[in-house]
């Protein structure tokens, strides 16, 4: 598992955690969303851009996310 975060910065780990769990429960399984309209959400609760990106980015990678439409759009896979 620490191979998965060599790209992350030790300190957001932590928010970036709590950021996954957030999208989590803000996103159902097997629903849609605008990257845009979920980053700005996520703005709201936590105020750091860089590990909200950090964490969607993180989410992609492991395949609980997918890009559609030009990378606009994210769908939740599990």
């Amino acid at each position: 598992m620490a191979a998965k975060n060599i790209d992350q910065p030790a300190e957001l780990l932590p928010l970036i955690r709590k950021i996954e769990e957030a999208i989590k429960r803000r996103v159902a399984i097997g629903t849609k969303i605008s990257y845009p309209k979920l980053h700005q959400e996520m703005m709201q609760r936590f105020e750091n851009a860089k590990a909200i990106d950090h964490a969607i980015i993180t989410m992609i990678k492991r395949d609980e996310f997918i890009h559609m439409e030009a990378r606009k759009i994210l769908a939740r896979k599990r």
